[in-house]
């Protein structure tokens, strides 16, 4: 027979026991809880970087710088050349980063040169040049590559019209034009830019206009571009002529007789032949959406005076009834329409009905 006090101890013992058993039980409940949590949040990181990632190679694979190529100029100077082609559905914005590597004081280090491409905005299908112009004390670290890319949903206005040879011209070799403004409003901050080939094709150098401040509807100013002399020689054609002009707002149509009216256009669309038909009272212009199955686009009007419930849209000689018309004020239209696939002609009657 077992004394009190082992019978005592025995039981105290196993009181530690069940309660060393429930703490591991507990213990192994909050450990597998944590691993639980911990593997859930690694699927959610692991997500979250893998949808950054494809969204990120989405934009990559529209947006490519296809060739770099160097060559030194007159002054002796490592220059890289390349195009940005954006074979997106969206016109963006690129700027281009370079690594170089310092030389100063026995001391190396490096920096990041960026610079945007000859094109301040890019619009689908299209390409822009860009250069990089490296000190004697710099030498390069690995090639140039895409360090910012910005969309900017903004029509394109096509009122510029080039009238140009892509072979080169005089001692410089150079490209040399006009650019017409066809266009109702003034264009500011204009310049022409292209890629320089040899005979091979091989672009050896990206060269842009001097800068046409201001040009006037119907006014036409010469340009020129001129290659570096240090290559000038070996320029064979000129491609991927584009223009370049200041972002500002075209918000300014004149209708005739002393007045004018506000407009903003919203959308990813190309806009051609923009003006105000007195005639019919109507603005028309031409409209094609860069998204191949078409998209929207938005008008808002701001008039001097009349009814804004006597504003409608013809689309193709037909009444567009789809289009959606709201009234912000007594002067202001708002107007949402749908751009079919293809090019269309569009007009917005009852401008300036009786606008004093």
């Amino acid at each position: 027979m077992l004394k009190p006090s082992l019978l005592s101890s025995e039981r105290r013992s196993g009181k530690r026991k069940k309660k060393d058993n429930i703490n591991n039980y507990n213990n192994n409940k909050q450990m597998v809880a944590l691993h639980v949590s911990f593997v859930i949040l690694t699927i959610f990181i692991l997500s979250v970087l893998l949808l950054t990632a494809n969204a990120t190679t989405t934009v990559d694979n529209s947006i490519k710088i296809t060739k770099q190529e160097s060559f030194r100029d007159s002054n002796g100077r490592l220059n890289i050349i390349g195009v940005v082609d954006n074979n997106g559905k969206i016109p963006v914005s690129i700027t281009i980063g370079l690594n170089v590597v310092d030389k100063k004081n026995n001391a190396e280090s490096v920096t990041t040169m960026t610079d945007p491409t000859y094109g301040k905005i890019i619009y689908p299908l299209t390409g822009a040049p860009f250069k990089f112009v490296i000190d004697p004390n710099q030498s390069v670290k690995g090639t140039a590559f895409i360090s910012s890319i910005k969309q900017v949903p903004v029509p394109y206005y096509n009122v510029l019209r080039l009238n140009y040879s892509n072979m080169p011209t005089g001692s410089d070799r150079a490209l040399v034009g006009t650019a017409k403004n066809v266009g109702p409003f003034d264009l500011h901050d204009v310049s022409v830019y292209a890629s320089a080939h040899d005979k091979n094709g091989i672009q050896i150098d990206s060269v842009k206009s001097n800068v046409m401040s201001v040009i006037k509807p119907g006014q036409e100013v010469a340009f020129i571009a001129i290659p570096d002399s240090a290559i000038s020689p070996h320029v064979f054609y000129f491609s991927c002529a584009g223009v370049s002009l200041n972002n500002a707002p075209m918000t300014i149509l004149d209708i005739g007789k002393g007045q004018s009216i506000s407009y903003d256009i919203n959308g990813i669309v190309s806009i051609s032949d923009f003006k105000y038909n007195p005639a019919t009272d109507s603005i028309v212009f031409g409209v094609k959406h860069y998204n191949p199955d078409g998209g929207p686009m938005s008008l808002k009007i701001v008039r001097n005076s009349g009814n804004p419930s006597s504003v409608s849209i013809v689309m193709d000689g037909k009444l567009y009834k789809e289009a959606s018309l709201k009234t912000m004020d007594s002067k202001t239209v708002h107007i949402d329409l749908f751009i079919p696939s293809g090019e269309h002609n569009v007009q917005v009657k009852g401008i300036r009905n009786d606008a004093a």
